[in-house]
């Protein structure tokens, strides 16, 4: 049944689709693709190469597949199903098995019959070109060959007559005749079981660890346990939490199994996320395990005794003397504050300790005062303090501060309250209050951020009635940090300060700490 249709398919370029073909092995100087004598294939044919690319579209996970043209081949040897081809040094080093490949042309038209020796006509009764089927006769054909293509042969063997009946004169009609007597001889269960039988999808099985340490390789594994082999597959990977996907392609390896290994240290705590694709023989991709938009998920853990987690940025120590002055330098609304204080982060839900002293000293008056002449009164607070930072989120931290010292009437306390949102060294809104027994209250809202790498800076409100309790006053403040070495960092501030309009002055602070 299949040579009377393979003329038949000869006789009409039109209808002669080829199916996809694939460069198989390269060898040397010789490549071998699956296109044979089955194929029409032979010596001296000429073949384009095209390389294949499928990606997926990072936004709406769509798979995109296109080919660009590589160059011409030649057939040196056809078999029956593959063949050996030639290609230049340069188109040869370019090759790569799964590479497509399709003839340069189809077959030429048929040479014209020999003239007959009938008598001489006139022009106009000569008998038609005999080059090829007319236009009219190849669709008639094209649309006889879709309609019988799925139909069971007694059928196909129906539609193959009428197409005769409406074209007496084709030169087809010998293998189309031949391919009507085939059909009418085959069993209808036969054909039937082979009308039904559609090619089954591959059966694959995913291997990968549920969990791994950070420092680990990460193997991920695809094995074809039946069905066609993919002809590549493919990983889908990304940090937890990350927007985007990375790939890597699968190592093929023998008796249809995949490998890839993410190599080790690309991701941290708390793990991947991950999903498999491989692609059919026929070009199509099929999910193998998980999804873009439901991912599997690998557990990653740090080392026992990693040495960075027990040791690298736990322990700072810092330093800072700021003066503030609210009535342009006239001695008599300023303060002084000096702190020096150490700091280590436990990394837990209790993120960080604090400890340290300080020493405020300052005079204050009442506004109404402050252009009288009067002294004013002076303040002083020498006090150690211990500050707490609970991690309620690693974007969100409570501050707690309590303090403790002598002022001249005694032994005094105060608190401090504060909430911090963002990275703790990098941008992040800071919102605090403070009371301090005999000096006042404290209200701030800063703003902080490393956009420069090496120089932080930040940006604060503060609204207090320092030093003595009285009136209220709005600082405005910038810092600009350096990191001088990987240990060491230094600042300064500025700010600007007022009660009203004619009251205000100027500050300047600075600042240095160590940390390790």
């Amino acid at each position: 049944m299949r040579l009377p249709l393979l003329l038949l398919l000869l006789s009409v370029p039109a209808l002669a689709a080829t199916r996809p073909a694939y460069v198989l092995r390269i060898e040397g100087p010789d490549a071998f693709v699956d296109l044979g004598r089955a194929d029409a294939a032979q010596p001296g044919e000429r073949l384009r190469v095209y390389r294949v690319v499928e990606a997926r579209h990072p936004a709406t996970g769509k798979v995109m597949r296109d080919r660009f043209f590589l160059g011409e081949v030649e057939v040196l040897e056809a078999g029956e199903t593959l063949s050996r081809i030639a290609a230049s040094d340069e188109l040869l080093s370019q090759l790569e098995v799964g590479d497509e490949v399709e003839p340069v042309n189809v077959l030429a038209p048929r040479e014209p019959r020999p003239a007959t020796s009938a008598p001489t006509q006139a022009p106009a009764a000569s008998a038609p070109s005999t080059g090829g089927p007319s236009d009219a006769e190849r669709t008639a054909l094209r649309t006889a060959w879709n309609a019988a293509l799925k139909l069971p042969p007694a059928e196909r063997a129906k539609v193959w007559e009428d197409f005769l009946s409406a074209w007496p004169q084709t030169d087809l009609v010998g293998p189309i005749r031949a391919e009507i007597a085939i059909l009418r001889a085959t069993p209808a269960s036969a054909a039937l079981a082979k009308a039904i039988a559609r090619p089954t999808a591959p059966v694959l099985r995913v291997s990968a660890p549920l969990s791994a340490l950070t420092d680990e390789a990460i193997t991920v594994s695809l094995s074809s346990l039946a069905g066609p082999t993919p002809r590549a597959a493919m990983v889908h990977w990304r940090q937890k939490g990350s927007p985007t996907f990375r790939t890597v392609h699968m190592t093929v390896e023998p008796q249809g199994h995949f490998r890839a290994t993410l190599p080790a240290g690309t991701a941290e705590e708390p793990g991947i996320e991950y999903y498999v694709e491989a692609v059919e023989p026929e070009g199509a991709t099929l999910a193998a395990t998980g999804s873009a938009s439901r991912p599997q998920f690998i557990e990653l853990n740090r080392p026992p005794r990693d040495e960075r987690i027990e040791l690298a940025h736990r322990s700072q120590v810092r330093i800072s003397d700021e003066y503030v002055d609210f009535n342009r330098f006239k001695g008599n609304d300023v303060y002084n504050l000096f702190e020096a204080d150490f700091l280590y982060r436990v990394n837990t839900a209790l993120y960080a300790v604090r400890v340290g002293f300080g020493n405020y000293r300052g005079i204050g008056t009442p506004k109404e005062l402050l252009d009288s002449g009067e002294p004013g009164e002076p303040v002083g607070f020498t006090y150690g303090y211990s500050e707490l930072e609970l991690r309620l989120h690693p974007s969100l931290a409570l501050l707690l501060k309590g303090s403790a010292g002598v002022t001249r009437d005694g032994l005094k306390g105060g608190f401090d309250l504060g909430l911090r949102i963002g990275s703790e060294t990098g941008t992040s809104l800071l919102i605090r209050g403070a009371t301090i027994a005999n000096i006042g209250q404290r209200v701030s809202l800063a703003l902080a951020w490393d956009a420069v790498k090496g120089w932080p800076m930040s940006g604060e409100v503060v609204v207090t009635n320092e030093p003595i309790g009285e009136d209220l006053g709005v600082r405005l403040i910038y810092t600009l940090g350096r990191s001088v070495t990987p240990w060491l960092d230094v600042s300064g501030r500025v700010s600007y300060q007022l009660r009203d309009i004619n009251h205000s002055g100027f500050g300047l602070g600075v600042g240095t700490t160590f940390h390790w």
